[in-house]
């Protein structure tokens, strides 16, 4: 089971308050055009963290995997070797 960290939390509840304040504009109740524009902002702002986080993680594992496949192909060209010119 996957776990839901505050970021995730923020981002839904940012969505859920965008859509009730679209939906109070539509039928008339006055949410006025500050506070939607506000509610979608933050969660554009919130979403992008999230994804330089998740861009940030996978390129620290993509090093550290380059990394440890040139380890293992030095080990086996020590055990094999072969000099490379």
């Amino acid at each position: 089971m996957k776990k839901f960290g505050w970021i995730d939390i923020l981002i839904i509840i940012l969505f859920l308050l965008s859509v009730y304040f679209i939906l109070t504009r539509i039928v008339g109740k006055s949410a006025s055009e500050l506070a939607i524009g506000i509610t979608l902002f933050s969660l554009l702002a919130v979403v992008l963290y999230k994804l330089n986080r998740e861009i940030g993680e996978f390129k620290i594992k993509t090093v550290n995997s380059f990394n440890k496949l040139r380890e293992d192909t030095s080990l086996i060209k020590e055990k094999l070797k072969i000099s490379i010119k």
